[in-house]
């Protein structure tokens, strides 16, 4: 299924399912929490390895 990243509008691929390529990106029980707090839907490959990676996810930022 085609989606729009919720970050940054780029279009990408989701599977939808838990094969997903989302399924390996690893984020900690904080980051996983501000993503579904600040986001609709999914983010694309870049914005969550970016939040993973912790450039786009700040502890400090609600």
């Amino acid at each position: 299924m085609e989606k729009q990243c919720g970050h940054c509008a780029r279009p990408f691929s989701c599977a939808q399912a838990a094969e997903c390529w989302c399924g390996a990106v690893k984020l900690d029980q904080a980051q996983l929490a501000w993503v579904k707090q600040k986001f609709h839907d999914c983010l694309c490959p870049s914005c969550l390895a970016a939040v993973a990676a912790g450039t786009l996810y700040n502890k400090e930022t609600p």
